[in-house]
């Protein structure tokens, strides 16, 4: 370890980039009719095997052994991964605490319902994402900086998607909602991509990053 932090752009660019390719990759396949448990078409995604959502582990963890490792350290790893995952408890407490309430709508795709409630999921994901800033900040800049990159090409295929009437993943509404005006269809599915995806991106990634930095071992003095 040479003492100087990676910077964050250099950490990231490679990661956006594989991320940008199985982006690419997953929109062919769909639009091909390629295997439906690779390629879901599925609103939401499915759970396809090739998704961008996965790779928030692989690449959460590989940001948390290269932080650990290249100059910008946390001395307290498994503090940092009781602070992270109490990011997502707060998160799955506060979602459950607001359906209690009736104030959000949680889908269900037996009876799919009417999307609501978008500014208290908002407070609840801006909460979660305190919890994993104080966990250990430069992990999730990080990861918020790679949210952003990969989730620019997602809205930009989506919006294409919706120009050109494409039948993918992208351009389908979640399993367990109804669909909204046609004129609110862009924003509908935008709204996901700008808060909620990179939102988990940063709670679930810092704490791939707290166990990638357990992995590589206390920072050498």
């Amino acid at each position: 370890m040479d003492g100087k932090p990676p910077r964050i752009l250099s950490l990231v660019l490679v990661p956006a980039a594989i991320t940008l390719v199985v982006t690419v990759l997953r929109l062919v396949g769909e639009l091909q009719g390629w295997s439906p448990t690779l390629f879901s078409k599925e609103g939401g995604g499915g759970g396809a095997i090739v998704g961008i959502g996965w790779l928030i582990f692989v690449f959460g963890l590989w940001f948390g052994i290269r932080l650990q490792r290249g100059g910008a350290p946390i001395h307290k790893p498994g503090k940092a991964l009781l602070l992270s995952l109490l990011a997502l408890g707060v998160l799955m407490a506060g979602m459950m605490a607001c359906k209690a309430a009736d104030l959000i709508a949680m889908p269900d795709p037996e009876h799919p319902v009417t999307a609501r409630g978008a500014p208290w999921l908002l407070a609840v994901l801006v909460l979660g994402l305190l919890v994993s800033l104080l966990a250990w900040r430069r992990a999730a800049l990080t990861l918020f900086v790679y949210a952003v990159l990969a989730r620019i090409p997602v809205v930009i295929l989506t919006w294409i998607g919706l120009q050109r009437g494409w039948d993918t993943h992208y351009t389908r509404v979640g399993v367990g909602f109804l669909p909204p005006p046609q004129d609110e269809l862009l924003p509908f599915l935008l709204l996901p991509q700008v808060t909620f995806w990179p939102a988990i991106t940063v709670m679930l990634g810092t704490v791939m990053a707290s166990l990638g930095a357990l992995f590589a071992g206390r920072p050498k003095a």
